[in-house]
């Protein structure tokens, strides 16, 4: 029988701006004792470049990608939806407490959607 674990949807409160080209910023705090999985991404790309854009945990040298990069292309938003992205539970550690991101171009904005299980 396969157990289905529900959770609670929650937002990022304020998108992240991508700041300069390969830094990494924060996206979502994952509230502490829980796993958080990925169920929805959207992105605006007005920074005049295509970008590769990579979320994982991390920040400066640490960063690790928990998932595959996704191309953005300039002048294009683009989004993708819970059928589209590997159902991988992120978990909060000391060390690693949110989930980041980083482009390979400034100015990215990007907001995610979250389920937090736990």
């Amino acid at each position: 029988m396969v157990m289905h674990r529900s959770g609670i949807r929650k937002q990022n409160p304020v998108p992240g701006v991508s700041p300069v080209t390969g830094a990494a910023a924060a996206l979502y705090n994952i509230t502490p004792g829980r796993t958080a999985v990925i169920k929805r991404i959207a992105w605006q790309n007005n920074c005049a470049a295509n970008s590769n854009l990579s979320i994982g945990q991390g920040l400066a040298a640490a960063f690790v990608a928990v998932l595959p990069p996704i191309v953005t292309l300039n002048g294009l938003d683009g989004q993708l939806n819970e059928w589209d992205i590997p159902n991988i539970e992120i978990q909060y550690t000391v060390a690693l407490p949110a989930i980041t991101f980083v482009s390979t171009v400034a100015g990215i904005i990007v907001t995610i959607e979250v389920e937090e299980i736990g």
